[in-house]
């Protein structure tokens, strides 16, 4: 693989050291060559090292006359993938990519409009950047957050990859300047009962120097022994040490200055820190790890990757002072503990955040960027569902399968038909699209591989026929543009009009080459509407998720002032076919549920905002005071919400998909076949019909649950099911696999 790095030449910053520690690697990995468009730092040091550089010298900025040697110097090399650096060589590349048939990569170092500072830098440079940007095929962001903010301003997720910084730790010096001698250097005192407290950062209003000042006069007026070095200069000097003198801080907290002996910096301090208000993943937390000191960080960027509270350090939220001075005194509390943090942080950096690691994850972004670029389909799988609408339940289809599809297959290339594209873009991190546009989805289904049509009860006209025509429109065009097609994870019916069974008979014979299904009853409907498609019973994909840990439902519980106690889970929705009293029904027996059984109840409207209207009406009919999570939450928090509950009653699918993957007891209220179906398939038994129930029914229910201390869900056949879930998506790949057999 032959690989050309473009950067400006005069980088002196974290790009500089980034590329610097990949290249330490990847030269051994590849055929590199760098190339500089002049003469400054970068240049100027790597010459000093083993990589082949060329320097094609810009007169400046704007000097496109280097052009034409580039293409050349590439051509005659055999470059493959040309990766480039900063905002110079973005420029440039804009320029190149008409000339060149292979893909260009560039690295998002930091927030690229905030790259330049003053007015006419912003004004000129800012947007000439932003131009490049677009017209660049690929991209590494060197966090998730800065994937989040590409995702943010319009970039396609699937061209945007992950990867931290890393470093060379061996180049760590094995000695360095002695506490004693550094010290003495700037006239520190030195104690084993002080705990030095240090920051290395430019004075600039980013950095939030200002916030280590405040938040160190709040931790010293309650720990005398603190102490503060901060390392660094910058246009706000001035105003910081004002400020330090301002709160009578100046004899404990120092200024340092520029810092050339970093690692005796390090060596020196307990606490290593970082306040800024904005970050990716800056290598001052690397190198300070790297001297296994602990570190607190403010929660942006990247920083959450490697500080984890408690354990390597800990985080405080940003330009919050109070906050940053808690965590502080909690962490200087215990120089024992303090010592296991930073033995913690170290292996944490040394076997996830190493060059090693660094140059291997970017082989395979290389391998996966060429592969993409030069393969005639742009998309491996397309998913068509109801998605984009809210639903917890299909979104949480849509996450197992996005998650499953790519641990299957890890450089799947998927794109989702949407109602609201930029929502999912953001919420899935996949390429989306509008789900009714008829040029768009030609366009798309012509340029991709495989449909994914399902997930949900899409094969049923119980709620419109309307529905029913348009996913099979979908995998009629799809098959016609020259797709596989796979209905996968699907519940089949009601299908009620024989026009409608005749019709999707047909539809699905023609067109659909597998089937996978949620469970048995959806098999049965499938042949009785004479489908003779091959199909297999997996289970609903959701059932693999994971929820989020006790300590954010209590904060979820908490912004909604629900006490986190015992509690039952219940997730209604309005229903045409419910018996009249059905709202006064649910809220006698769930009076009785908090009277008897001394369980808070607590509503969570799986389909938001839509659910919270019967659940205010029958909290409002309630004797008993019930609590209703009015604020939105995601897939994850919605399990955990159901994970940490004692019971759940419940309509919509997905709460009792979660509740048996979590192993709660459910109570069913069924308004669908495909709840008759699931409580079959899962061998669960506590079920009600939402147009018959009576209050006494839904109390027995209850009472019956509690007093058996009911326990009715299998941990072994949730591992069976989950297992079975994992098998959608590995289908689905063999489909793939054998289209692109046959392609070749």
């Amino acid at each position: 693989m032959k690989i050309m790095h473009m950067i400006s030449g005069g980088d002196s910053g974290g790009a500089k050291t980034h590329l610097f520690s990949l290249l330490d690697k990847l030269t051994s990995k590849c055929d590199v060559v760098v190339a500089c468009l002049m003469r400054g730092v970068f240049y100027n040091e790597i010459l000093e090292r083993d990589v082949e550089t060329v320097l094609f010298e810009q007169k400046n900025r704007f000097d496109l006359s280097v052009l034409k040697d580039i293409r050349h110097f590439m051509a005659e090399r055999g470059i493959e993938l040309l990766h480039v650096h900063g905002a110079r060589a973005n420029f440039i590349a804009k320029f190149l990519k008409k000339h060149l048939s292979i893909p260009i990569v560039t690295t998002m170092h930091s927030d690229y409009l905030l790259d330049f500072d003053t007015f006419f830098k912003k004004l000129i440079f800012t947007n000439l950047n932003s131009y490049s940007l677009k017209k660049i095929d690929y991209f590494i962001a060197v966090s998730d957050s800065f994937k989040d903010m590409l995702i943010d301003r319009g970039f396609c997720p699937n061209n945007i990859h992950t990867v931290y910084n890393g470093m060379d730790y061996d180049t760590v010096p094995t000695e360095v300047t002695s506490k004693e001698d550094f010290a003495a250097k700037y006239s520190l005192e030195l104690s084993d009962s002080l705990t030095y407290v240090g920051i290395a950062a430019r004075f600039d209003l980013v950095k939030g120097v200002d916030i280590f000042i405040k938040g160190a006069a709040l931790a010293y007026a309650k720990n005398k022994n603190l102490r503060f070095l901060i390392a660094g200069t910058g246009v706000e000097e001035a105003n910081l040490r004002t400020l330090t003198e301002s709160l009578g801080m100046q004899d404990v907290v120092h200024f340092l200055g520029f810092v050339t002996d970093m690692y005796g910096f390090l060596n020196f301090i307990d606490i290593n820190s970082l306040t800024s208000l904005c970050e990716s993943f800056p290598y001052s937390m690397l190198e300070g790890a790297a001297m296994k000191r602990p570190m607190i960080a403010s929660r942006v960027g990247g920083i959450p990757a490697l500080v984890e509270d408690g354990v390597t350090g800990a985080l405080f939220e940003s330009c919050n002072e109070a906050d940053f001075a808690q965590k502080l005194l909690e962490l200087a509390s215990d120089k024992a503990k303090l010592a296991q943090i930073g033995e913690n942080i170290y292996q944490k950096v040394t076997s996830r955040f190493s060059s090693e690691v660094l140059a291997n994850d970017h082989m395979r972004i290389y391998s996966s960027i060429i592969a993409d670029y030069h393969n005639p389909k742009r998309y491996d799988f397309v998913l068509s569902g109801y998605y984009g609408f809210n639903n917890s339940g299909d979104d949480a289809l849509l996450l197992a399968l996005v998650t499953d599809l790519k641990a299957a297959k890890s450089d799947a290339r998927l794109a989702v038909l949407s109602s609201n594209p930029l929502s999912t873009r953001k919420m899935y991190k996949v390429d989306a699209y509008e789900r009714v546009s008829l040029i768009k989805l030609h366009k798309l289904f012509k340029n991709s591989a495989v449909l994914l049509s399902g997930g949900g009860s899409l094969i049923q006209d119980e709620t419109s026929s309307k529905s029913l025509w348009y996913y099979l429109f979908i995998i009629a065009f799809a098959k016609r543009c020259g797709m596989k097609v796979m209905q996968i994870a699907s519940g089949i019916g009601p299908v009620n009009k024989k026009c409608n069974r005749r019709l999707t008979a047909s539809v699905l014979n023609r067109n659909v080459d597998r089937i996978t299904l949620r469970e048995q009853k959806s098999y049965g409907e499938l042949r009785d509407m004479g489908v003779t498609v091959p199909a297999q019973v997996t289970a609903d994909p959701a059932i693999s998720l994971t929820g989020e840990s006790s300590e954010r439902i209590r904060e979820i519980f908490d912004a909604n002032s629900i006490p986190f106690d015992e509690y039952i889970c219940v997730a209604l929705r309005k229903w045409k076919h419910a018996s009249p009293d059905f709202e006064d029904n649910m809220a006698k027996a769930l009076d009785h549920a908090a009277k008897v059984h001394g369980k808070a109840i607590v509503f969570v409207p799986m389909q938001y905002p839509a659910d919270l209207a019967i659940a205010r009406s029958i909290c409002a009919k309630m004797s008993q005071k019930a609590y209703i999570i009015e604020t939105p939450f995601t897939i994850r928090e919605a399990i955990g919400i159901i994970r940490y509950s004692s019971l759940v009653v419940a309509m919509r699918l997905h709460s009792l998909v979660y509740a048996v993957s979590c192993s709660v007891g459910v109570i069913a209220i069924k308004y669908d076949p495909k709840i008759d179906g699931f409580m079959e398939y899962f061998r669960q038994s506590y079920i009600a019909d939402v147009a018959t129930v009576t209050d006494s029914q839904l109390k027995e229910l209850i009472d019956t649950f509690y007093s058996e201390h009911a326990d009715n869900s299998s941990d072994n056949l949730c591992t069976e099911m989950k297992q079975k879930a994992k098998r959608n998506a590995a289908i689905a790949v063999q489909l793939l696999e054998n289209s692109d057999d046959k392609q070749k």
